[in-house]
């Protein structure tokens, strides 16, 4: 094995232990932290699938998922240019946003795209969350440090809660409009 591969993966071990250590001795390891983490991973889902429109699940589950992808990608994108990093985590294995990434954002990209169907409210509708969640949100989560920005200001939140949900409504609309194209044709019977 190559000898800078090698030290590479030392140096992830080691920053996996450094982790589990940082997480049962200062990472807040079922503190009123951890706990909101658990809910804000938890209670999204509970209530999307009390109200998701089950006729159009699959739509919204696709938005949902481009959404979970492209956040938590740019997520490891940030953290590891040290943009942030995450003093309390719900598991230690390396430092994460499950709660952000995989729960309350893509959930929020789901019932905006269900609830607000025309673009104008659509948009209307992105412009709130996004003050919201960039605005407040962040800010309440840093203030009780489950996050820790460095090199990061909440207006760039705010540009990106924005871009992708224009984007994600666009690509959603498009694979909609196919699909239904492509659904609309006469079946040949014999």
């Amino acid at each position: 094995m190559d000898e800078n591969m090698e030290r590479a993966r030392e140096l992830v071990t080691a920053l996996v232990q450094t982790n589990i250590e940082r997480f049962m001795n200062h990472g807040g390891f079922l503190s009123p932290q951890w706990w909101l983490l658990v809910a804000f991973t938890i209670v999204p889902w509970v209530i999307w699938v009390k109200i998701v429109d089950k006729k159009r699940k699959l739509e919204l589950v696709v938005v949902g998922l481009f959404i979970a992808i492209v956040t938590k990608l740019l997520d490891l994108v940030g953290y590891n240019l040290n943009y942030w990093d995450y003093p309390i985590q719900m598991i230690p294995l390396v430092p994460e946003a499950f709660a952000f990434d995989l729960s309350m954002v893509p959930v929020a990209y789901m019932l905006l795209y269900q609830y607000f169907k025309t673009w104008k409210s659509y948009c209307l509708g992105l412009l709130c969350m996004s003050v919201i969640y960039a605005f407040i949100g962040e800010p309440f989560c840093n203030l009780i440090m489950v996050v820790a920005y460095f090199k990061w200001k909440y207006i760039y939140s705010f540009l990106y809660y924005n871009v992708i949900g224009i984007t994600v409504r666009t690509i959603a609309d498009n694979l909609k409009g196919t699909y239904e194209g492509q659904n609309s044709y006469p079946s040949k019977e014999n």
